[in-house]
């Protein structure tokens, strides 16, 4: 069975970075071992993304075996609310912000003339909408029964 996966990457975990924490930080240096064609990508450029997979399901479908990418990026902020964040600064953060999905794709857009900055700060207003009303919503509903929340976490016998 061929199979096309993805591991999204962001260098840092709960609260170590990786390169202190593994020997060797590349998946796909480590997907050869498995003699698994792997290619690492920029995550933080849709278009490269698009490309990537639409090439690694042809190679797949053409039956070069299985194929996995790498998407390298990075994670904006604290891991959880007890992330003080003491192993990267905000200088680090900012430059990586500076260069996220939604700037670069915008950026691509408005220089090929397909957006105006009228369109990305209507894009953007709209998207942060659009979050705060998920967290609304997360917010008002009611908890998971116990029952539902650990359903699907074991197998479940078979008839």
């Amino acid at each position: 069975m061929e199979i096309a996966g993805s591991i999204r990457m962001r260098e840092q975990s709960l609260s170590i970075r990786q390169g202190r924490s593994e020997s060797q930080t590349s998946i796909q240096a480590k997907a050869a071992s498995y003699r698994i064609t792997a290619t690492a990508i920029d995550g933080m450029d849709v278009v490269t993304i698009e490309r990537a997979a639409r090439e690694a399901v042809r190679n797949i479908r053409e039956g070069h075996g299985p194929a996995l990418l790498e998407v390298l990026t990075y994670r904006f902020r604290a891991h959880s609310m007890f992330d003080a964040q003491l192993y990267r600064d905000k200088a680090e953060v900012e430059a990586w912000q500076a260069r996220g999905p939604f700037i670069t794709f915008t950026k691509r857009y408005k220089e090929m003339g397909l957006m105006t900055e009228d369109d990305f700060q209507r894009l953007q207003k709209e998207a942060l909408a659009e979050v705060d009303e998920a967290v609304k919503f997360a917010h008002e509903s009611a908890f998971e029964s116990i029952d539902e929340i650990s359903r699907f976490v074991y197998a479940e016998a078979s008839p």
